[in-house]
């Protein structure tokens, strides 16, 4: 419960992510569009806002509610892919200025989430291994960064134990056992149990407080690096070989080559 406004406000502040800067104007949001795989200026084509009834010269009339969110409707320009934010647009008055305000965006929920919540070369068997990235990711766009890294190590265990067939126990010692294993006609790396044992380390600190209080707290910016990491991971032991794959039949095709 909130007791006023200001409640409400710090908490938007230290809960959800500040969006102000992917805002271009009021029309245009830069935005990642997952279809293109690139960000670029989305267009603005729905804005709903809350209304309240005040009272003025001795009547009511609709006024913006700022203790409500806003709701954005995206499009691709590109691609007419869209999506959907829930925002809240919070003010706040300029020093030294009498009736300045500026606006900070904030971003309660997106629609689809707006980590990549699927990769299409992930492998759909077994299920777990995409149901824990999405989890990871959903986490990460609700600013739940510990919750986000869990996942991503949640993710990891399931290649080695269900793909690449590691006896389940310490997951470093599952990651040693890879490097040298096939895989899709491939050779599992050492550079495979390095990026993993990385997320497995930082999955550790998620799932059990460290004594370092440097390393209690979990940033955007660590969320955002994991992912990177974890991608790494993941395209040298599917996107890439999938990538040469397809790049192969393409080539044989259009050349004739049977």
């Amino acid at each position: 419960m909130f007791k006023q406004a200001a409640d409400l406000y710090a908490y938007i502040k230290e809960n959800y992510p500040e969006v102000t800067d992917k805002r271009i104007d009021a029309g245009q949001w830069d935005l990642y569009c997952p279809h293109c795989k690139i960000v670029r200026g989305f267009q603005v084509t729905s804005r709903i806002a809350q209304a309240k009834r005040v009272r003025h010269r001795g009547g009511f009339v609709d006024s913006p509610d700022n203790s409500s969110p806003v709701s954005y409707w995206f499009s691709c320009p590109v691609c007419s892919g869209f999506k959907q934010w829930v925002v809240y647009e919070l003010r706040y008055k300029k020093a030294d200025e009498e009736n300045e305000y500026y606006t900070k965006y904030f971003r309660i929920t997106s629609l689809p989430g707006e980590g990549m919540e699927d990769i299409e070369e992930l492998p759909e068997d077994p299920p777990a291994l995409r149901e824990a990235y999405r989890q990871a990711i959903r986490a990460k766009d609700a600013n739940a960064h510990i919750a986000a890294a869990a996942m991503f190590r949640r993710a990891v265990q399931v290649i080695t134990r269900e793909m690449l067939g590691a006896k389940p126990g310490n997951l470093a010692n599952e990651l040693r056992e890879c490097v040298g294993k096939t895989y899709d006609g491939g050779t599992v790396q050492q550079s495979f149990a390095d990026v993993g044992y990385i997320i497995k380390e930082v999955g550790n600190q998620a799932a059990h407080p460290d004594g370092d209080a440097d390393l209690l707290h979990f940033t955007p910016e660590d969320a955002d690096d994991l992912q990177m990491i974890f991608m790494e991971l993941v395209s040298e032991l599917f996107v890439v070989p999938a990538a040469l794959k397809k790049a192969k039949a393409e080539f044989m095709q259009r050349r004739k080559i049977k």
